[in-house]
């Protein structure tokens, strides 16, 4: 067995192997990276690291490195991502994660971030249990609380209002220098932020996202709330692989059900879930009645062409969450996770537990 850096040639077998691995859940959901499997790993960071456990002329792991710049503690940090983490059902059980691992440290120590940013579905204790028991040389999975990802259903209800006196325009229609100001100054109030500058649009990593997806909020010219809307489906997909059992069985029954209120039906296994993300989305004072506006007009906008879903994360703690209330939405909750060697943990422990943690879910 050999554990190495991908190469572009080992590109086709990187996305059979993730378009073949669902997440367990009450959907069983897998991650297609099509038609470029590093095209679609661009927006994960500035810097990504690849690395892949074959056997037999078969990829049978891999787990992706990630850095990028990101608001901690107020200030700007090059901080890191772990993602992408598979092994094959035949791989499990072996020597072949504390190797990926040992793997990953090494390109850590050659490039040190201060810690690591992962989610894992809640659902999947197996995988819980094990990344979080340390054994094996992994790295620390220190628990930070549920990550929940709304699946705001895109027909059926009306579009929220936007209060007196506040209007919502296109981000190209103002500008890239208020908006990046904006995320700056209020961005940076959460842990986790991610910073934005004007370079970054165009290249891979906003691959697909423009000035004229933002939709801005304003009051008498005053910015209140920014967010844009991403659709990935050119570089990166979500498939259905499969129901647990008792959506399995009444998939027909909920299906004539949601169109009958408006919505579309579930897809079958095998099919995409078509979806627009709710990206960089920030907020003046936290107000969910501007948060809740911003959602309404991007919902209004897409809801008439293929997708299904507009998908919004947040913490658990996030007070935007409330902004969700008044949408029909499906929930999807993951844990957030800081992972470190032991050179991180004095990092990890002077972080300010006072900032709500913020993840971009179309970075994932």
């Amino acid at each position: 067995m050999t554990i190495r850096p991908a190469e572009h040639g080992d590109e086709p077998r990187l996305r059979e192997l993730l378009g073949g691995s669902a997440m367990p859940g009450w959907v069983r959901l897998a991650f297609g990276r099509e038609p470029d499997f590093f095209h679609a790993i661009g927006v994960q960071g500035k810097t990504n690291q690849v690395m892949i456990a074959e056997a037999g002329g078969r990829v049978v792991g891999m787990g992706c490195r990630s850095v990028k710049p990101l608001w901690v503690n107020g200030e700007r940090m090059d901080f890191g991502y772990l993602g992408g983490l598979r092994l094959h059902p035949g791989a499990r059980g072996g020597p072949w994660l504390a190797r990926g691992y040992a793997a990953l440290r090494r390109l850590h120590e050659a490039d040190p971030a201060p810690a690591y940013l992962t989610t894992i579905v809640e659902e999947n204790s197996h995988a819980r249990r094990l990344l979080a028991s340390g054994r094996a040389g992994l790295p620390h999975y220190l628990d930070r609380g549920r990550y929940i990802t709304h699946a705001i259903c895109l027909r059926g209800g009306g579009a929220p209002r936007p209060g007196a006196g506040v209007e919502i325009r296109r981000g190209d229609e103002i500008g890239p220098e208020p908006i990046l100001g904006f995320l700056g100054e209020f961005g940076r109030r959460r842990q986790f932020f991610p910073v934005l500058e004007a370079g970054d649009f165009g290249g891979d990593y906003l691959r697909g996202l423009s000035l004229g997806d933002f939709r801005v909020a304003l009051k008498a010219g005053k910015i209140l709330g920014v967010a844009a809307a991403w659709d990935q489906r050119a570089f990166k997909q979500v498939i259905v692989r499969g129901y647990a059992p008792p959506i399995r069985f009444a998939r027909p029954v909920l299906s004539a059900l949601l169109r009958f209120a408006g919505f579309r039906g579930l897809p079958a296994a095998g099919r995409s879930l078509n979806s627009v993300y709710v990206a960089f989305a920030c907020v003046r004072d936290d107000d969910p009645g501007v948060m809740r506006a911003l959602l309404g007009r991007i919902r209004a906008e897409h809801r008439d062409g293929d997708n299904q879903f507009l998908l919004y994360g947040l913490h658990e703690r996030d007070p935007l969450a409330a902004a969700v209330r008044d949408f029909r939405a499906f929930r999807y909750v993951s844990r957030l996770y800081l992972v470190c060697w032991d050179d991180g943990l004095d990092f990890v422990k002077r972080l300010d537990p006072a900032r709500i943690p913020h993840l971009e879910p179309a970075s994932l």
